[in-house]
């Protein structure tokens, strides 16, 4: 059992000491009831900042000046952790969609507890490890439920990041979201884990002013959770994903789409001979089965954008729904959606590049087409990569997702086969580790090697050519055969010249 730490015990002793109420507030104390280890301890006061800071200062422990304190918030730092002590505060909302407009500070705990996100958020402990709680959090942790303090629309409608928290929550804990008001009906195909017996409006036109950086934020943190398929659910059930947020660019606020391009994979068909899923389900799936890894979460969410598209949907003989050449217009979906959203440039490179090749093994493993170093050949000369160690990463990345998607269909529940795909995949990174140098300095010799055997200024022309002859495949990369190779066009190339 996880309890409070000795220094975060420090500041409520010390602040209990000096007269004023102290408890652990908000996740850490849903995390300690859960049995998980917090990540951070914040601290909720019935002191007002200034209070706060003398008596930090008067037990030596560091606070960071000014930081927060608009919002009654004081930033102590104590044996190397960053604790955030907040004032007991109320709050009202104007058309700021994540700021309240006016903060003021209370002595009641019940009212600062009253102004918070759910109710499992909406505990505190004090320093004996008593828990005050007044909406029933403790009650909903052992259901295992999330909903709101209050009305959600109330809630909602004050700051709207909390639609997109209730959606991380949900994938963070594994919880069922519920909500008392604005009942939709059911969302999802009825039998599968993800389905959706009750749906729920949000408020999702008050997004339009968060920022995108708090949008992605909280984006990546469903995405790399423990049940990030169920949050995903809840974020496409509640139009989440149509919804926009804005980024300020130039002096100016331009509108962000956050992820209509999965919008038409809800409930879109798939051929049931390979998929126990439709493509909004299998995506979830294949999600939940992969490695909590950002970049691999990403390519899952995204693997399958192309199906269903114009071009692409198409029919068999017996009627079922084919979707070929999916993967080619999924990656340039994929870039246009990370573009939009502002990922780093080596990310969306990687996350497009695995979503392109999510299909390759598939076929290597039915027709038992022995053509392994062909691909990783022409993987490693297509300046894509820099080293051999970013050819050898990206194939095991790529392993990952050919197994969680290979795993999302009727292949999942056969371990032959998945053990068949793991052994295909294994043997991709295997060539590309010790087979497939991409960069002239993945040589097993340097330009050093080469002096007294060709010109100085020629060193860089023959690694090039050594290089390029073992990525063909008509050279080993040993230090023997590269040297002698060129020592070979050295010769030719003297001759040549007298």
């Amino acid at each position: 059992m996880f309890e409070i730490p000795p220094y975060a015990k420090k500041i409520l002793n010390v602040l209990n000491a000096a007269g004023y109420e102290a408890y652990i507030a908000g996740g850490a104390v849903r995390d300690l009831l859960l049995g998980r280890p917090p990540g951070d301890f914040d601290v909720t006061t019935s002191a007002v900042p200034e209070e706060t800071a003398a008596v930090c200062k008067a037990h030596g422990i560091k606070t960071v000046d000014n930081l927060g304190q608009n919002f009654g918030c004081v930033v102590a730092v104590i044996e190397g952790h960053n604790v955030e002590i907040t004032t007991f505060r109320g709050e009202s909302y104007g058309s700021n969609a994540h700021k309240p407009e006016k903060v003021w500070f209370s002595k009641s705990l019940r009212d600062d507890l009253s102004r918070r996100d759910f109710t499992v958020n909406a505990m505190v402990m004090d320093a004996d490890g008593k828990i005050y709680d007044y909406h029933c959090g403790q009650e909903d942790l052992a259901k295992k439920i999330l909903r709101t303090v209050g009305d959600a629309q109330t809630r909602y409608s004050e700051d709207a990041l909390r639609m997109l928290r209730a959606c991380r929550f949900v994938g963070q804990l594994g919880f069922t979201y519920v909500q008392q008001d604005s009942l939709l009906p059911p969302f999802g195909e009825e039998g599968t884990p993800y389905y959706l017996p009750q749906n729920f409006k949000f408020p999702v036109e008050r997004c339009a002013g968060l920022s995108l950086e708090r949008v992605r934020t909280e984006l990546d943190k469903l995405l790399v959770s423990e049940h990030a398929g169920h949050g995903l659910m809840l974020l496409m059930a509640t139009g989440l994903t149509d919804a926009h947020c804005r980024v300020k660019e130039g002096g100016s606020y331009t509108k962000i789409a956050i992820l209509p391009e999965l919008r038409h994979l809800a409930g879109l068909s798939q051929n049931r001979r390979f998929h126990c899923y439709n493509a909004w389900e299998h995506t979830l799936a294949a999600v939940d089965n992969s490695p909590r890894d950002l970049t691999i979460r990403w390519a899952m969410l995204l693997h399958d954008l192309g199906k269903g598209m114009p071009g692409i949907r198409g029919t068999h003989p017996d009627g079922s729904p084919s979707d070929h050449g999916h993967e080619a217009l999924s990656a340039v979906m994929a870039e246009e959606l990370l573009t939009r959203l502002h990922y780093p440039k080596d990310f969306k490179k990687r996350v497009v590049w695995l979503v392109s090749r999510h299909m390759r093994f598939a076929p290597m493993m039915f027709t038992k087409e022995r053509t392994l170093m062909r691909w990783v050949r022409a993987e490693a000369a297509s300046g894509e990569f820099r080293t051999e160690k970013d050819l050898t990463e990206a194939f095991t990345q790529l392993k990952e997702v050919f197994l969680a998607d290979m795993g999302a269909t009727h292949a999942g529940k056969n371990p032959q086969l998945m053990a068949e795909g793991r052994e295909l995949a294994d043997a991709v990174i295997e060539l590309a580790r010790t087979k497939m140098p991409v960069h002239t300095s993945d040589l097993a010799i340097s330009g050093a090697d080469l002096h007294g055997t060709v010109p100085p200024e020629e060193t860089g022309t023959y690694l090039k050519y050594l290089l390029a002859r073992v990525q063909s495949g008509n050279l080993n990369n040993s230090r023997d055969e590269l040297l002698a190779a060129a020592r070979h066009r050295r010769s030719k190339t003297e001759t040549a010249e007298n």
